[in-house]
């Protein structure tokens, strides 16, 4: 049964999270969450319609779009139209590389990709 402690002496939640992710790199980060190296063509498409055609993966989403398309310039609550090929959605900006993972790459929040091992964080 787990232990519980409160009053002087005990650390919050938050504070514990803090000292956790304070030196690891985003890289890191990203690499533990999505480790999934299923590779796909982007498919974005700059403002002339010609497509991008990087190789992305799951894990290469926020740099990619943040480097190569100015995705994180906007504000959090901004609504964007996906210029994915033959998308059109209407997503706010913080959802945005979920938007890609899930509906582009096919990348499950829950199960990962379906001919993949699920890697879980915290055991």
């Amino acid at each position: 049964m787990p232990v519980y402690r409160t009053g002087p002496g005990a650390s919050s939640a938050s504070h514990t999270l803090r000292k956790a992710t304070r030196g690891s790199p985003a890289s890191d980060r990203r690499t533990n969450r999505y480790a999934c190296r299923q590779w796909t063509l982007c498919l974005y498409k700059d403002p002339e319609g010609n497509e991008c055609l990087e190789q992305i993966d799951c894990g290469t989403v926020p740099e990619h779009f943040r480097n190569k398309h100015g995705i994180p310039e906007k504000g959090r609550e901004v609504e964007l139209v996906c210029a994915w090929q033959s998308c059109g959605r209407r997503v706010t900006r913080h959802n945005y590389n979920r938007h890609i993972r899930e509906c582009h790459l096919k990348h499950d929040r829950v199960v990962g990709h379906a001919n993949q091992p699920v890697i879980r964080l915290g055991g």
